[in-house]
């Protein structure tokens, strides 16, 4: 049995339509907010606090699950030459970055603290150097 044209180039369309429904994108914030004044506000350095321990408010990181944030992180953290002083995660000059040992707190806001603001010791401050959305 011989196609004809018309079937045939309607089965390619059809075959497209298909290929192109069943695809998923993920939906990409390019403009995003920095942390605002009230999370950077509460962040604790230390444990020791008077009076009973307050609530843990939950921070949500919204970059876990882009694949284009996760992909401008790296290219990022290359181009202000992190990777200098933290190497590649591994620690160097330096604290590692893969760890659970992180002395300021891993939370987002807290990262970003330690970046704008510097850190005793060797953190320098970016404040003014990087704009807040790509912190």
């Amino acid at each position: 049995m011989r196609l004809t044209r018309g079937v045939y180039t309607g089965l390619v369309l059809l075959m497209i339509g298909l290929a192109a429904g069943a695809c998923e994108r993920e939906q990409r914030q390019f403009q995003s907010s920095p942390p605002t004044a009230e999370s950077v506000k509460t962040i604790t350095l230390s444990e020791l606090q008077p009076g009973s321990p307050a609530p843990a408010a939950p921070v949500q990181n919204r970059y876990d699950e882009s694949a284009y944030a996760i992909s401008e992180g790296k290219r990022l953290y290359s181009w202000f030459n992190c990777v200098g002083c933290h190497f590649h995660g591994g620690g160097g000059i330096g604290p590692a970055l893969m760890d659970d040992q992180w002395i300021y707190g891993n939370d987002p806001a807290n990262i970003f603290s330690t970046i704008v603001e510097g850190r005793p010791n060797g953190m320098p401050s970016f404040r003014g150097k990087i704009p807040n959305e790509q912190v």
